[in-house]
């Protein structure tokens, strides 16, 4: 096999002399990259212009050893050059390719001399893979193995790998495998510039060199400069040109997508720090609050300054901001809301690099931080990249998918044994779409290409997960009942400043870690997830953005929650006021809107009305038009360390007893012995038109080791199984999406979850259809099969067929094998079987993901 295709402009073209007697033609494409769903025409020009008959001889073979097709081709040509044939397309599985030609002719030259001429020409090409959306759950290595570890890896459900965005040379260990790759870190150097690897110093080494120059300079502003700018226009320049430089490397291929960087942000990940203060930042941010504010003299009124003009305009350090008695921190809220803008601005400029040389690309970063500092506003981040890569901190997961529901997460995997198991199905089930592993000794595969201790272990889930039961979860809706939990990041500025002032210059000595876990803010968030999840529901985010913009009404949302939603703009309180008006409810668990979106305390609060005065009960309801509104004075933020110790009991039971008030209950409900929904199990509901799938997955407190004292950081209490009861909302058909059994019409079932493994539930009104497979009784290698699958008629909107193609020894062939999407149960499986390929007896085997149901047939390969 060549090397792989130099790409050039225009049409691909390699041309070498096979044998010295023999004299070079040339083949040429349409393309130096082609689709695989055409028949395209390709060419062979002669040395010279020839008249007379001959014969082309055509062998093709790809990386996976196939010779895909042999083929002599008749032809005539009268003073021509050119001899034109058809390639189809369809026939490729593989991405490298390699055509070779071998022409004979008979005829004149253009003197009238009779000529015999022998000519051979060779050409690689790439068979671009086929899918340019995300609809298959993809298993990810992250550290490269040799070539001879990927079918090992393969076999273990592993679907890819990475590969260095800044390097040169192709992936050829990936690439001889046809294995897909992600392009890792292409801008680390820009976006991460505070957190990244160097061989020679630790990561966070810039951030370091900030604080230790700021500690000789708590004065002056050096130490508050970020290096480089995230407007810095020659850096911009650079990571722009690098970016659509290894796209056009890269884009032949398809990755999965491309990652600016990793564990990025504005300083050291999401800690706190005074960036920018350079005058690449400060120009444009002085532009940008002309925006914001009518006049200069409304800006000095909101920040209570007194600028001359716009050009001298220069926002508080956190030191002087502090020092304020008002608690007036408008100016240093807007300049971190510019911090904000500008990280989401520098991605989104990534982002258009990229779609500038392939505008389907998926563009992420890696190792994604808690919802805070560091840029981490996902309601903007979320419009700036089109994949992400979150660690799950935070309930930045949840507020991810609630945002952008079409954007693709995957989780990274860094852990082995039976909580990483169940970690990776919780996260499907949470929106990822994916799984990259980190696996620094190589524990996956041995030398010998044997399964290694992790790769074993891994294995039976992670091929669940790949043979169809991903696929069918991320082809499916997510249903929440109608509750919102208000994203507020001007709340977020407010109380970190609120808990921070009293302490005073201790922030500097605070870290990315620090901020994770000594935060109220979070937890509260964190709490309020746990304590409905704990009710068997599920909920939505709706950021401060969306709120403005009526997602409430427009989303059919019944109840809103605010978690300590100090700071709200105008359009946020009459948004809320709106709804309670119009019928809904609004749960606070303090006194909202006592600061405006700049964080500028307000004289009353902005739902004083709503929320204000003295609350001697746990709860108080005050009507409004025609919905309520609730302040809750309970242990919520306590919620997420009681329930790992059995102390949840007082707030579960209030939350509960407000939920049947409002009316909101699970569709599918699932209780205890008593009756009560069960602490610990969560309840995820998928609609996929008229077949609903239904996850329970055993609920502990993801980064357990990061709360509080010893004593709360254990998940004991869900380490065991738990029976409960599901009851449905009628006589409902049940099937067993992972064990394939079928239990027939139920209206509720005892159902017992342990702690590491899901149950996975499809369940219809009427019965699922059996499948339906269609195809010829024998084939011969080097045709092209057309194999039909259906499960009709099908009320689902889509099926899940997972196809497995075994040759007559009973291997399954990696190449001919995987997913199907079936809109409404049909499907069509084309299978280019190879010249190549051992004649036998061989199988099809189909499973499909709803009732878990196998039927296979025989095929003759001769």
């Amino acid at each position: 096999m060549k090397t792989p295709l130099k790409l050039f402009s225009g049409i691909a073209c390699l041309a070498l002399c096979a044998a010295p007697h023999l004299i070079a033609g040339e083949l040429t494409l349409p393309a130096s990259a082609l689709e695989r769903d055409a028949v395209v025409p390709a060419t062979y020009s002669l040395a010279a212009p020839l008249t007379g008959a001959g014969r082309l001889a055509l062998h093709w073979t790809d990386t996976l050893g196939r010779v895909v097709e042999e083929r002599t081709i008749a032809f005539e040509v009268i003073d021509e050059r050119e001899i034109h044939f058809p390639l189809d397309l369809r026939r490729a599985v593989a991405m490298k390719n390699h055509l070779q030609a071998h022409v004979t002719i008979q005829g004149k030259d253009l003197k009238g001399s009779e000529s015999k001429l022998e000519e051979d020409a060779e050409l690689d090409f790439v068979a671009m893979p086929p899918h340019r959306d995300w609809r298959d759950y993809q298993i990810i290595m992250w550290q490269p193995y040799a070539k001879s570890a990927y079918p090992g890896l393969r076999t273990l459900g592993i679907t890819g790998g990475q590969h260095s965005g800044r390097a040169a040379a192709l992936p050829d260990a990936l690439l001889d495998n046809d294995m897909r790759w992600y392009s890792e870190n292409i801008g680390t150097d820009f976006y991460s510039e505070y957190h990244r690897y160097r061989p020679d110093r630790i990561q966070h080494w810039s951030f370091l060199q900030a604080k230790e120059l700021h500690r000789k300079d708590p004065s002056g502003t050096e130490a508050f400069k970020r290096h480089p700018s995230l407007w810095d226009p020659v850096w911009r320049v650079r990571i722009h040109d690098r970016l659509v430089g290894t796209t056009k490397r890269y884009a032949p291929y398809r990755p999965f997508f491309y990652s600016l960087a990793d564990e990025s942000g504005i300083a050291d990940l999401a800690a706190f720090w005074d960036f920018d203060f350079s005058d690449e930042s400060l120009v444009p941010m002085r532009k940008w609050l002309q925006q914001q504010y009518a006049s200069l003299s409304a800006l000095n009124l909101e920040w209570g300054s007194a600028f001359s003009n716009w050009d001298v305009v220069t926002p508080p350090t956190t030191h002087e901001a502090m020092q304020r008695k008002d608690q007036n921190f408008s100016a240093w809220a807007d300049f971190k809301e510019w911090m904000d803008i500008s990280f989401a601005d520098a991605l989104q400029m990534g982002t258009q690099a990229i779609h500038s040389v392939d505008p389907h690309a998926f563009v992420s970063i890696g190792g994604g931080q808690r919802p805070g500092w560091g840029g981490y506003d996902y309601d903007r981040l979320t419009k700036a990249l089109t994949a992400i890569e979150p660690y799950d901190i935070g309930n930045n997961v949840e507020i991810i998918r609630s945002l952008n529901p079409e954007m693709p997460m995957l989780s990274t995997g860094f852990e082995q044994g039976p909580w990483e198991q169940q970690r990776v199905w919780r996260e499907l089930f949470h929106g990822h779409r994916g799984l990259i592993i980190w696996d620094e000794k190589h524990e996956y595969v041995q030398p010998d290409g044997q399964p290694g201790t992790r790769g074993r272990e891994a294995a039976k889930y992670y091929n669940q997960i790949r043979d169809g039961l991903g696929a069918l979860i991320i082809n499916s809706r997510r249903v929440s009942p109608p509750i919102a939990i208000h994203y507020s990041q001007a709340s977020m500025r407010t109380e970190w400043m609120l808990a921070r002032q009293p302490e005073g210059d201790k922030w500097i000595d605070r870290g990315a870690k620090t901020d994770r876990t000594d935060d109220e803010f979070l937890r509260l968030r964190e709490s309020w997830c746990e304590l409905i999840e704990d009710q068997g529901l599920q909920y939505n985010f709706v950021s401060y953005s969306q709120l403005e913009d009526g997602e409430l009404e427009k989303g059919g949302y019944r109840l809103l929650i605010l978690p300590r939603s100090s700071s709200l703009s105008e359009r946020e309180s009459t948004a809320i006021r709106d709804f309670i008006a119009q019928g809904g409810t609004v749960i606070a668990d303090g006194e909202s809107g006592t600061f405006n979106s700049h964080s500028r305390r307000l004289a009353a609060s902005s739902l004083a009305d709503l929320f204000g005065g003295a609350h001697a009960q746990p709860v108080t309801v005050r009507s409004w038009g025609k919905g309520k509104a609730i302040f809750l004075q309970a242990a919520t933020l306590d919620y997420l360390q009681d329930r790992l110790s059995g102390r949840e009991a007082t707030t579960h039971s209030l939350i509960t007893s407000l939920m049947r008030t409002i009316n909101i209950q699970p569709e599918f409900a699932v209780t205890d012995a008593a009756g009560k929904p069960v602490v610990g199990i969560e309840t995820h509901v998928f609609r996929n038109g008229g077949v609903r799938v239904i996850a329970l997955m055993s609920n502990p407190l993801q980064r357990v080791d990061e709360l509080g004292p010893p004593d709360f950081r254990s998940n004991k209490r869900f380490e065991t199984p738990v029976t409960v009861t599901l009851t449905l909302p009628g006589s409902l058909y049940v099937y067993d999406c992972r064990t394939g059994q079928a239990y027939g019409q139920k209206r509720s079932s005892k159902i017992t979850v342990g702690p590491y493994e899901p149950i996975l539930l499809a369940i219809s009104a009427t019965p699922l259809p059996t499948l339906r497979i269609s195809a010829p009784a024998a084939a011969r290698r080097g045709s092209l099969l057309e194999v039909g699958i259906s499960a009709t008629p099908s009320t689902a909107e889509t099926h899940v067929f997972h196809v497995d193609v075994l040759n007559g020894k009973g291997q399954v062939v990696p190449h001919y094998s995987g997913n199907l999407i079936a809109p409404e149960g049909h499907a069509r499986k084309l299978l280019p079987l190879a010249l190549s390929d051992e004649p036998g007896n061989w199988r099809l085997q189909i499973r499909d993901a709803f009732t878990g149901q196998v039927s296979d047939i025989s095929l003759v390969v001769n």
